[in-house]
């Protein structure tokens, strides 16, 4: 796959379309239902996948899929439910759906195996995508791996309880002008456009369904345990001013999973991928190229 021009990277429509079929449920959603994926291409050369995390899209990547791009053929996608993919009903949002999702997007754009880089819940549907399906997936870096903590503001997190349902329609432009720049370690990078750009998606009943059943269903035990029996290698970059994630996750993980590569970058966030991108393109470029390791 190879695109030679690098289209501005903004939560606008910019790239195109695949379609791929989702199987359905018992009960309320028994068929197949087909689903729109928007996806965008740049650069040329090995493919390397982008996975974004809940209630994100292809803007996230604006920073760091140029960078990539200079190496690699990057693929960049909106998840169901997020960007300007469908908002399907047929979906649970659980582990293997995203999984399979992801593999899908694979088969629709004809890529037979691919690198790939996810961040947050992104990073960790990607790390168990990789051990369902071994033969796609070839070097993976995840971004600060993981879901909601208690760290994370409250309205977040009451999400995943009962009553999410009704906080999912308290969200406004004023709860992301609040909460967006404790995603950042530099929180001047948090200006008026982002937070537009992030909320311009996200402003919908549809969409915040979507993020709301993303976030219940999101088990990431469940999915960490498949990966440590796995036994596969991973390249994992966390930031070490990260105050949602904080950077002693790292060291857990490393007794969880002492098969993969551990990184820190100084003085980033939790959106590294955002404050850091040339850091992290560098990176993930020697772990892809060399020995496993990055220096």
């Amino acid at each position: 796959m190879k695109q030679k021009y690098r289209p501005i990277v903004n939560s606008d429509l910019i790239g195109d379309y695949i379609t791929i079929e989702l199987p359905g449920f018992p009960g309320a959603h028994p068929k197949p239902e087909p689903c729109r994926i928007h996806y965008l291409t740049m650069g040329s050369g090995e493919p390397l996948l982008l996975v974004h995390s809940v209630g994100q899209s292809i803007y996230t990547w604006r920073t760091l899929m140029p960078k990539l791009a200079e190496s690699y053929c990057v693929i960049a996608i909106d998840l169901p439910g997020f960007g300007h993919s469908d908002r399907p009903l047929s979906l649970n949002y659980s582990m293997d759906e995203t999984a399979n999702v992801l593999v899908k997007c694979l088969d629709a754009l004809g890529v037979k195996k691919t690198h790939a880089l996810g961040v947050t819940m992104g990073a960790v549907y990607t790390m168990y995508a990789a051990v369902k399906y071994p033969d796609r997936f070839m070097k993976v870096i995840a971004l600060t791996p993981g879901g909601i903590t208690e760290k994370m503001p409250k309205k977040i997190r009451r999400l995943e309880g009962p009553f999410g349902a009704f906080f999912r329609e308290l969200y406004s432009k004023k709860d992301f002008e609040k909460y967006m720049p404790l995603f950042y370690y530099d929180g001047t990078l948090c200006t008026d456009t982002v937070i537009e750009q992030y909320y311009k998606t996200c402003d919908d009943h549809a969409s915040r369904q979507a993020i709301m059943y993303a976030i219940r269903n999101f088990d990431e035990e469940y999915a960490l345990d498949a990966i440590r029996r796995a036994e596969r290698e991973f390249f994992i970059i966390w930031g070490d001013e990260d105050r949602l994630q904080p950077i002693k996750r790292l060291f857990e993980l490393r007794e969880l999973l002492p098969m993969s590569v551990y990184h820190s970058i100084r003085n980033t966030g939790h959106w590294m991928h955002e404050e850091k991108a040339a850091q992290i393109a560098e990176a993930a470029d020697r772990y892809i190229r060399y020995t496993g390791e990055a220096t």
